[in-house]
C-alpha cells in the first residue's frame, strides 16, 4: 500500500510540474458552470477535434499525393492507389473525409447555438465575428481539398469556381492567381498550396478564437439566471473531454472501415461522365447559381449580404435579454435564413444537372420567408421574464447514479478487458492482411477504451460531486 501511495504521489507531482511549466495553472482553478455541461456547449470543442484529425490525416495523405494531371489524371490515380493499395489508406482518407464533413456540420450547429442564445453579447462580439471567419475558412479549405481528388465531382467544382471568378470585376487577375493558365496541371498544385495555406490560417484563427473565449469566459445562461458552479475544469471536465475525444476517434475509425469513402468517376477529357454535384455545404449556393440569375449576384452578393447581417447582429440586436423569445429581430432573421438555406439545399439536391426555373425558386423563397417569419414573430410575441435567481439544486442522486458509483470500477475494468480483446483480435487480423477487419476491431477497441476512461474518471474524480 505504501508503494502504491508513493507511486500516486509521484504521478501527481509530475502532473503538477507539467502543468506549471506549461503555464496552465490557471486552467486547473477554473470551475465549469452547470449550464455549460449541456451537449450543445461541446459542439465547438468537437469541431476543433475534427480540425486536429484533419491536419494529422492530411499530412499522411500528402506523402502519397501527386499534384499533377499529366496525360492520364495522375492526381486521381494517386488518390485511388492510396485508398485501395496502401494499408489502412481507406481509413486515413475516410477519417479525413468524414472529419471534414463533421467539422463543418458541428461548426454550423455551434454557430446557431451561439446566435440564437445571444452569446455574442458584450464583451463577446469580436469572439463571435472571429468564429464566423473560422467557419468561412473551414468551408474554403474543404472546397479546395475535395477538388484535389480530380474525379467528376472535383472537376465540376473547379469549373464552377473558374466561371464565377471570371465574372468578378478584376476577375482576370484573380483567375491567373488562383488557376494560372486554367489547365489542370496549373490548377492542381495551386489548389494544394491554397488548401494547406488556408488550413494553416484556419489554425491561427482558431487559436485566436480560443484565446478570446478564455479571456471572456463561457457566456452565462441565456435565461439570465446566475451561473451555478458544477465541476472543476481539471481534472474532471478535461478527462470527460478526453474520453469523448477517444470515443469519437474510435467511431470515425470504425465508420471509415465499414463505409470507406467513395471516389467519383475518373475525369478524362472526351469521356462522358455523370453530372457532378457539390458537397452538401455548398449545395444551397449551387442551387442559387442554377436559377440563372447573374452569377456574381448568386455566387457572391446574396450570400455576402445574408452573412453580413449575421456579422453586424451583435450591434443591431437590442440585447435587453439573451433569451431567443425576447429577441424578435435576431430570432426571426435566423429562422428565415435557416429556412431559405434548407429550401435551396433540398431544391439543389433534387435537381442534379437541371436548371432551376427562377420563378419557381422565387415563389418558394417568398413562401419560406413568410412561414418562417410568421414562426419567428409568433415565438417572440410573448416575452419571457428574466430569471435572476439560481437554479434549484439537484438534490439526492437517483438510484441509477448510486448504482453506477457502486459498480463503476467493475464497469471500467470490463470495458478495458473487452477493449484489449478487440485490440488483440485486430492485431491478429492485421498480421493476416485483413486490414478492413483489423480497422473495424481497432476502432471498436478505441471506443471501449474511451468509455473505460470515462467510467474510471467518474469513480476517481466525479464521485464526490455525484454522491
Amino acid at each position: 500500500m505504501q508503494r502504491a501511495g508513493s507511486e500516486e504521489s509521484c504521478l501527481r507531482k509530475f502532473a503538477r510540474w507539467l502543468i506549471e511549466r506549461a503555464g496552465a495553472s490557471e486552467f486547473t482553478k477554473t470551475i465549469i458552470p452547470r449550464h455549460a455541461l449541456h451537449p450543445m456547449y461541446s459542439l465547438g470543442g468537437l469541431a476543433s477535434l475534427m480540425f486536429f484529425l484533419l491536419a494529422l490525416t492530411g499530412i499522411v495523405q500528402l506523402a502519397f499525393y501527386t499534384p499533377a494531371f499529366g496525360e492520364g489524371n495522375i492526381a486521381y490515380e494517386s488518390v485511388r492507389h492510396f485508398t485501395e493499395s496502401v494499408p489502412y489508406g481507406f481509413v486515413v482518407r475516410g477519417i479525413h473525409s468524414y472529419a471534414a464533413t463533421l467539422m463543418i456540420l458541428l461548426s454550423m450547429l455551434h454557430f446557431l447555438r451561439v446566435y440564437f442564445t445571444g452569446a455574442y453579447a458584450r464583451p463577446r462580439e469580436l469572439t463571435y465575428v472571429v468564429g464566423i471567419a473560422a467557419g468561412l475558412l473551414s468551408i474554403t479549405s474543404a472546397f479546395l481539398g475535395y477538388s484535389l481528388r480530380m474525379d467528376h465531382i472535383s472537376v465540376e467544382a473547379i469549373r464552377i469556381g473558374q466561371f464565377l471568378v471570371l465574372q468578378l470585376p478584376g476577375g482576370s487577375w484573380l483567375y491567373s492567381l488562383v488557376f494560372g493558365s486554367g489547365s489542370f496541371d496549373d490548377v492542381i498544385p495551386r489548389f494544394l498550396a491554397l488548401h494547406v495555406g488556408v488550413a494553416g490560417l484556419l489554425g491561427l484563427v482558431l487559436l485566436l478564437h480560443f484565446y478570446m473565449i478564455h479571456a471572456h469566459h463561457i457566456s452565462p445562461p441565456y435565461d439570465d439566471s446566475d451561473p451555478e458552479p458544477a465541476i472543476p475544469f481539471y481534472p474532471n471536465f478535461l478527462l470527460t473531454e478526453l474520453a469523448a475525444a477517444v470515443v469519437v476517434v474510435g467511431a470515425l475509425v470504425t465508420f471509415s472501415a465499414a463505409f470507406p469513402p467513395e471516389l467519383g468517376f475518373k475525369f478524362v477529357f472526351g469521356e462522358e461522365l455523370p453530372v457532378g454535384q457539390p458537397e452538401w455545404y455548398l449545395m444551397a449556393l449551387y442551387a442559387l447559381i442554377k436559377t440563372g440569375i447573374d452569377p456574381v449576384l448568386a455566387g457572391f452578393v446574396i450570400p455576402s449580404m445574408g452573412l453580413l447581417i449575421f456579422v453586424i447582429m451583435p450591434w443591431v440586436d437590442p440585447l435587453y435579454s439573451r433569451h431567443p423569445m425576447n429577441r424578435r429581430i435576431a430570432t426571426t432573421y435566423g429562422l428565415i435564413f435557416v429556412g431559405e438555406y434548407v429550401m435551396l439545399f433540398l431544391y439543389g439536391q433534387l435537381t442534379p444537372g437541371e436548371q432551376i426555373p427562377l420563378i419557381n425558386a422565387l415563389l418558394l423563397a417568398i413562401a419560406v420567408a413568410i412561414v418562417m417569419g410568421y414562426v419567428g414573430v409568433k415565438l417572440t410575441s410573448r416575452p419571457v421574464p428574466p430569471r435572476r435567481q439560481k437554479r434549484p439544486s439537484e438534490g439526492n442522486p437517483s438510484y441509477a447514479v448510486r448504482a453506477l458509483l457502486k459498480n463503476v470500477w467493475w464497469i471500467a475494468g470490463l470495458l478495458l478487458a473487452l477493449a484489449l480483446v478487440l485490440g488483440g483480435l485486430g492485431a491478429v487480423s492485421h498480421l493476416s492482411g485483413s486490414y478492413y477487419d483489423a480497422a473495424m476491431l481497432f476502432g471498436g477497441s478505441i471506443i471501449l477504451m474511451g468509455w473505460a476512461l470515462f467510467a474510471a474518471k467518474v469513480g476517481l474524480v466525479d464521485a464526490k460531486y455525484l454522491a
